[in-house]
């Protein structure tokens, strides 16, 4: 028997395949390597996976913004608007702590929203000129000078007593209070 291709050989025993039953299987496993490689790098590129996304926002962009904003002393002039910025974002890392990202990444974008406001309003109220005019002193901006202080209100005075009916001038006797005695006339 003479040991020819795609047979049984005498000698080894083992079977070999032809290369062109093998191709298929080749192709199959390229394919397969090549399609895991390329979802592989569509995982990481993409813009929506969460602790990538995370970093990028809650700790790069809202961060940042927060920052800013205080900078800005966002915390004197738009109290409201800073604070709501500083909750937001305590809030994104708390979630991001419990690795849930879109929540996170949510409160993210809230929280740069309300810095960026807190900026920008603070940004305003100091670029307003105050009632005196320009400072002259070296280009800076003093804070607003503070509300005149409110006139106290007097105190009012208790009503006269106006007399009443005979018998009726004593206060009525108290829970505590020992029981008259009858008087003996």
């Amino acid at each position: 028997m003479s040991a020819q291709r795609g047979h049984l050989t005498p000698l080894v025993g083992v079977v070999t395949v032809s290369p062109v039953l093998r191709r298929p299987r080749d192709l199959i496993r390229r394919a397969l390597a090549i399609s895991a490689v390329v979802c592989t790098l569509t995982t990481l590129t993409a813009g929506g996976c969460g602790p990538i996304e995370y970093l990028n926002q809650v700790s790069s962009k809202a961060a940042t913004a927060l920052a800013d904003a205080k900078r800005a002393q966002a915390d004197r002039y738009a109290p409201y608007e800073y604070t709501a910025a500083e909750a937001y974002l305590h809030k994104a890392r708390e979630e991001a702590g419990y690795a849930e990202y879109q929540d996170s990444i949510e409160y993210g974008h809230k929280a740069e929203e309300m810095a960026h406001r807190a900026r920008a309003i603070a940004m305003n109220r100091l670029g307003q000129p105050s009632s005196a005019g320009a400072s002259s002193s070296g280009g800076t901006i003093e804070p607003p000078p503070p509300p005149p202080a409110r006139p106290r209100k007097a105190k009012a005075k208790p009503a006269p007593k106006v007399p009443g009916p005979a018998g009726m001038d004593e206060d009525p006797p108290s829970a505590d209070a020992p029981p008259a005695r009858p008087t003996s006339q």
